[in-house]
């Protein structure tokens, strides 16, 4: 079979979908994010871009210039910016002559643009080496470089193994032979970026960008609440008295400290017979409420306040109706708990995931 098709049922054969495109970035021998040179590498982000055959530039004098791909992946495509070309929206195509065209424009610039460059990456380091979104503390880069004048210093977050810019921002007049930090919400395009390793990468707007692997950080939408040794008991539709189980049980030592597995805003802090103490948080940009039961004792926290993912909010415990300490966790649906959202029964699923990095 060809790589990239299927054969549907039938007999048939389903193409590959057409690509999408939503940025071309520069990457090398660089006078800005948007702004390339003859012989710069840029980079086209999307979908679908792995059977990507040709970059076409837009052509001094009009039309277009073709450059083949110097490396093709699903999400991403490096090509060189050919002689000839000049400023537009470049345009891929694929094997099969499905195209697509970048909503960004690349700005094609001379080569005297090109910083020659005494700038030099000296240092650069990130912190924490593990992230979470809207968490205690955000992904943070400390760098140092040498230049001869104040300089204007571009900053790329990068997805590890892909290659990806997910990010990028320029810092102003920055002065050599300083430390300087920058900071991350890992936000792009008013979502949370995915789980993954990413690096910081450092240069001047005009000129090379270089990182080293201290400044490489993980960084993850979600952590697993449990900040100690557990087991996972009972799931999703075991059976209850009267009804069925709509969570997953996770058995720690009485004691052992909860954590947000998202942050956002507790809507409802209460004791119940069954429940025992219980906290319910409205998870920030999931439309989801996470449920936490069985707490060892009120948590501190108060309705409506604002909580940060992986802060603190209570203890295992076995209050309410509860056998041995544990703590019994749901994830409730958009508009959200008992507000007519449902119970989701991939949350066994999720904690899983969230423990594998946490």
């Amino acid at each position: 079979m060809c790589a990239g098709w299927a054969f549907a049922a039938g007999g048939g054969i389903t193409p590959p979908e057409p690509p999408e495109v939503t940025d071309v970035v520069c990457i090398s021998k660089c006078a800005g994010m948007h702004k390339a040179t003859t012989g710069s590498k840029v980079q086209v982000s999307g979908r679908h871009l792995g059977h990507v055959s040709e970059v076409l530039f837009n052509a001094e004098g009009g039309g277009r210039i073709a450059a083949e791909p110097v490396a093709a992946a699903n999400r991403l495509v490096t090509a060189k910016v050919p002689e000839g070309a000049a400023t537009g929206r470049p345009r891929i195509v694929d094997s099969y002559d499905n195209g697509a065209r970048s909503p960004k424009t690349l700005w094609v610039v001379g080569p005297g643009q090109i910083q020659s460059g005494s700038f030099k990456l000296r240092d650069a380091s990130a912190q924490p080496r593990r992230s979470y979104y809207f968490g205690m503390r955000q992904p943070r880069v400390t760098y140092m470089f040498t230049n001869s004048e104040p300089t204007r210093v571009r900053i790329d977050v990068v997805r590890r193994g892909k290659g990806t810019v997910v990010d990028s921002w320029v810092e102003r007049a920055q002065e050599p032979n300083t430390t300087h930090t920058a900071t991350w919400n890992g936000i792009r395009r008013g979502k949370p970026v995915r789980n993954g390793e990413y690096k910081f990468r450092i240069g001047p707007q005009s000129g090379t960008m270089e990182s080293t692997s201290d400044a490489s950080f993980q960084y993850h939408r979600f952590k697993f609440p449990i900040l100690g040794r557990h087991s996972y008991g009972d799931g999703i539709g075991a059976p209850r008295s009267g009804h069925t189980h709509q969570g997953q049980d996770l058995f720690a030592r009485c004691t052992t400290p909860l954590v947000a597995a998202r942050g956002g805003r507790v809507q409802w802090k209460a004791y119940h017979s069954s429940a025992g103490y219980y906290l319910v948080i409205d998870g920030r940009k999931t439309g989801h409420d996470f449920v936490y039961m069985h707490l060892r004792k009120p948590s501190n926290l108060h309705k409506g306040e604002r909580v940060r993912t992986g802060e603190r909010i209570g203890q295992i415990g076995q209050s309410g109706n509860a056998s041995g300490c544990h703590l019994h966790m749901e994830e409730w649906s958009a508009p959200g708990w008992y507000q007519g959202g449902h119970f989701v029964r991939g949350i066994t699923k999720h904690l899983k995931k969230w423990d594998r990095w946490s």
